[in-house]
């Protein structure tokens, strides 16, 4: 009879090892995605407990790039949520807290324009508009948002030149 093959099932002390070896690049992860030190905690806290209470993976390497794709998966969630339930207030500390340039008429004229982009993306397809959300907003690499949404390179180019062009041709209504 053969051993029963342990490293399926993980165990505390895998648990620990996989936390300290995966953490801080899970919090660097969200860290260049967001700029708030604590919401970056927080998310890779987030990402860390749904891997832990219900990952099974059969090597440390498969563990890190399940925890990995998770990251990605749960930022992706945070992006459709704010996109769907409006816009995301953080508080910077750092910031004064008026801003003698944002006049009441300016703060009104980017809600404005905010608001547009808001209904253009809405009524493009799901694909589209992450494509979009991730290159255009988040600035990240079209080969990392390619591999991260498992299309070609060439179809997120694609993608991302339907959304300019649809948010084009909505503006061009708007102003006529």
């Amino acid at each position: 009879m053969a051993p029963p093959n342990t490293e399926s099932t993980p165990s505390p002390g895998h648990d620990a090892e996989l936390v300290s070896q995966v953490r801080p690049a899970l919090v660097r992860y969200f860290l260049r995605r967001c700029d708030h030190r604590q919401e970056a905690e927080d998310l890779a806290q987030d990402v860390l407990l749904r891997v832990l209470s219900g990952g099974q993976w059969s090597s440390p390497e498969h563990a890190k790039r399940y925890v990995f794709r998770a990251a990605a998966n749960r930022w992706l969630d945070r992006q459709r949520r704010t996109l769907t339930h409006g816009v995301q207030v953080s508080w910077d500390d750092e910031q004064p807290a008026h801003d003698e340039d944002m006049t009441p008429e300016r703060v009104s004229m980017a809600g404005q324009e905010l608001a547009f982009l808001a209904s253009a993306l809405a009524e493009l397809n799901e694909r589209t508009r992450d494509v979009f959300m991730l290159v255009r907003l988040e600035q990240m690499k079209q080969s990392v948002v390619a591999n991260m949404l498992g299309i070609s390179v060439s179809a997120v180019e694609k993608h991302l030149v339907k959304a300019l062009a649809h948010v084009m041709r909505r503006s061009r209504e708007g102003a006529a």
